[in-house]
């Protein structure tokens, strides 16, 4: 269930910083007593420079984003988190050279539409830019970045994705025994241990780890038990900071929402009610109306009245973190595995990521040599 209560801001944040790539760093080269100081040049290449400012800025968006979603990078995995960013920018430089007229219209599309869907989730435009500012970017930083990573995407559909195909057998073996491309590999390097008699323990090891990949894999084709229900919110936080609001306006929030059960429960719409109070900031686009899966992300609180409240009956003022509730379930679907129809395409597309990312580190070692990059300064500070 898409949570009605957070906005939408920050998930490409992550993804831009934090994107695997494969490359890793050369040894450093000889450097100049000037490089040293002010803003040195990190990476060069043909057609390419990489400064330490550019580094730091995307080092300190990423711990901003992950700071939005509770989470933080520990101090020893903060060299390798710079090396993923550094290895990022450079991918995205020399992509970019490579980026054809077309590669670069498909981006501008796909990424007008990232912005416009992201737009469209905050209140107002000054929403839309005090929510990237929290995060440590500006709207101008957000867009371009947003442009950057459509165009990546691009470049690598046309040069890897194009070339690669999943064939049925491939699809009804991961739906009937979790098999992928991972699991292929991992099966052959088994296979060749024990031809060459290893009888050690990391034989063992490779298969409790086969068996675990299979069974996360057949997991994901768990549909786990869901409800359909219509939901109202009055926030009790403000949208943007998280920050709580005065007690006198949280308690006014209350009455209103124990007005509003008043007023269903005596006859009134639900569904009018939800359009016309409810604080969420997709309430005009789903109008309210949300499938839950009984393991998705939500407050506690509200997990547990999706999930024992009645069906067709309204439930009490629900008290969560972010706000007040009301809940009306009007339907309950059991657990069940996704039919083979219906999962077909996502594992499709799910089986030719894998094979993008396997052919990843070759290519991107490629790139490197290609437009000759050097590093010249180690990520890390």
């Amino acid at each position: 269930m898409k949570n009605p209560c957070l906005p939408a801001l920050t998930a490409l944040l992550a993804a831009l910083v934090l994107w695997p790539t494969g490359l890793r760093a050369a040894a450093p080269a000889r450097l100049t007593y000037a490089d040293l100081f002010d803003n040195p040049v990190i990476v060069k290449g043909r057609g390419i420079e990489i400064r330490q400012q550019e580094l730091d800025d995307n080092f300190r968006a990423l711990k901003s984003t992950l700071a939005t979603q509770g989470q933080t990078i520990a101090p020893p995995q903060e060299p390798q988190a710079r090396q993923r960013l550094l290895d990022r920018l450079i991918l995205a430089r020399t992509l970019d050279q490579r980026a054809t007229a077309d590669d670069r219209e498909r981006a501008k599309v796909s990424a007008g539409k990232f912005i416009a869907d992201t737009k469209s989730r905050a209140l107002s435009e000054a929403s839309y830019a005090r929510q990237l500012m929290a995060v440590g970017m500006t709207v101008e930083a957000f867009e371009k970045r947003a442009l950057e990573q459509a165009l990546v995407e691009e470049v690598i559909n046309r040069e890897i994705r194009s070339t690669l195909t999943v064939s049925s057998a491939e699809i009804q073996s991961f739906y009937d025994n979790g098999e992928d491309v991972r699991t292929a590999d991992l099966a052959k390097r088994i296979a060749a241990m024990e031809a060459a008699g290893d009888t050690s323990a990391r034989v063992e090891q490779a298969r409790l780890q086969l068996a675990a990949i299979k069974r996360a894999n057949l997991a994901r084709l768990d549909r786990p038990e869901r409800v359909q229900a219509d939901l109202l919110l009055l926030y009790t936080v403000d949208r943007v900071t998280r920050d709580p609001l005065p007690t006198e306006v949280q308690a006014q929030k209350l009455q209103l929402a124990q007005q509003l059960r008043t007023q269903v429960t005596g006859g009134a719409d639900f569904k009018e009610i939800i359009l016309k109070y409810s604080e969420d900031p997709d309430v005009q686009t789903t109008k309210g109306e949300y499938v839950a899966a009984r393991n998705a992300p939500m407050a506690p609180e509200l997990n547990e009245v999706l999930f024992s409240l009645p069906v067709g009956q309204l439930s009490d003022v629900v008290s969560a973190k972010l706000g007040y509730y009301l809940v009306r379930v009007n339907e309950r679907r059991p657990a069940e595995k996704v039919a083979f129809a219906d999962a077909e395409e996502d594992l499709r597309e799910f089986l030719l990521t894998q094979k993008v990312e396997q052919q990843l580190p070759d290519y991107f070692k490629k790139l490197k040599e290609s437009y000759d990059v050097q590093i010249l300064l180690p990520a890390e500070k």
